[in-house]
């Protein structure tokens, strides 16, 4: 183990670096082994130092041996050494080919609340937009929807999440064709600001938009039309609901977290955003979705004297613990994640 970090120095002929960095990415599918690797500190030094090698194979197997990495041990890369680096490579468009592995380490570094918190400590506004900026470029493969959604539970998050130079477009990704990463860690960043109060005035603004994936094309009754946003209006007979469950069911419980506030609540009602509700409600075939949605349509048709959202007891009482770790296999381009990264 001692002698792989010179294996992987510049003056060494590229088949040595590149057998070198396949033999390392095997081994970290091993326990005991990626213990040895974690603990030397010369080995992770020059396994950054390879990405930036002008074989694009040897830097994208460099890459996903740290994207390992940090899939079992954070504290073998904290956040406040590898985020800079991270956000320097992502910076510049020579290194594109790496963006989809530094995603999935960002993403493996900020998965727990308290990891979360450490994470935003060096990420700035700027930074929020332009991870915004390369996913609605799809230049990674979503993975930076998954660290938005990530960073969403900590008041510095919120803060850079519902800025009005951020939100408008992290909004628009609940429709992006083609990705369920992007539309799914997108509702759930939306579940996790909704847990604060002080977001709902933000959200409220986008509410169509919101409860658009929710939406079908049945047939409503003119008067009720009427009274609908115009966005939700008149939709086509073929328009689909959001396929995945997964995102349907992040979208309900945003709905029923900001139908905790009053004025909410009151718009929910002045827009006849229950006759949407109840369509869905009687659409959706999970049980477990359809109590969700019912209980904010519970919101909506109470009197607000009565209100209680403990309801049943099955109101979460903050956001998720850790969700998705992304690991990478030897030998493959493909990335594989944990059941709720499925795509």
């Amino acid at each position: 183990m001692d002698e792989l970090p010179s294996l992987l120095q510049s003056h060494q002929p590229l088949a040595v670096r590149k057998g070198a960095a396949e033999l390392i990415l095997g081994l970290t599918n091993d326990a005991s082994s990626l213990l040895l690797i974690t603990g030397n500190k010369e080995l992770i030094n020059s396994l950054w130092d390879a990405l930036g090698d002008k074989d694009r194979k040897l830097s994208v197997t460099s890459s996903q041996i740290l994207v390992n990495i940090t899939s079992h041990s954070v504290q073998a890369l904290t956040a406040q050494d590898t985020v800079p680096r991270v956000l320097q490579i992502l910076q510049h468009a020579n290194t594109v080919h790496l963006y989809n592995s530094m995603a999935m380490i960002l993403n493996n570094i900020s998965r727990s609340p308290e990891e979360a918190d450490i994470f935003t400590t060096v990420l700035t506004l700027a930074d929020c937009q332009m991870f915004v900026k390369l996913v609605s470029r799809h230049q990674e493969q979503g993975y930076l929807a998954a660290v938005l959604g990530n960073i969403a539970v900590t008041p510095v998050g919120r803060e850079h999440l519902s800025h009005e130079s951020v939100f408008p477009e992290i909004i628009s990704f609940l429709t992006m064709p083609g990705n369920i990463i992007v539309r799914r860690n997108t509702a759930r960043l939306l579940r996790n600001l909704s847990f604060d109060t002080k977001t709902h005035t933000a959200l409220v603004e986008y509410l169509p938009q919101i409860v658009y994936p929710l939406v079908g094309g049945e047939e409503i009754d003119e008067e009720d039309m009427d009274k609908l946003p115009i966005d939700l209006q008149y939709l086509p007979e073929d328009k689909c609901r959001e396929p995945d469950l997964q995102t349907r069911t992040y979208l309900s419980d945003t709905l029923f977290q900001m139908g905790g506030t009053y004025s909410v609540r009151e718009k929910y009602r002045d827009e006849n955003y229950y006759e949407l509700l109840k369509n869905y409600d009687q659409w959706e075939e999970d049980d477990d979705a359809r109590e969700r949605i019912q209980n904010t349509i519970y919101l909506i048709v109470q009197n607000d004297g009565e209100v209680d959202l403990r309801k049943d007891g099955d109101v979460p009482e903050g956001v998720e613990e850790a969700e998705e770790v992304v690991i990478v296999k030897r030998d493959e381009s493909e990335k594989t994640s944990s059941e709720n990264m499925g795509s």
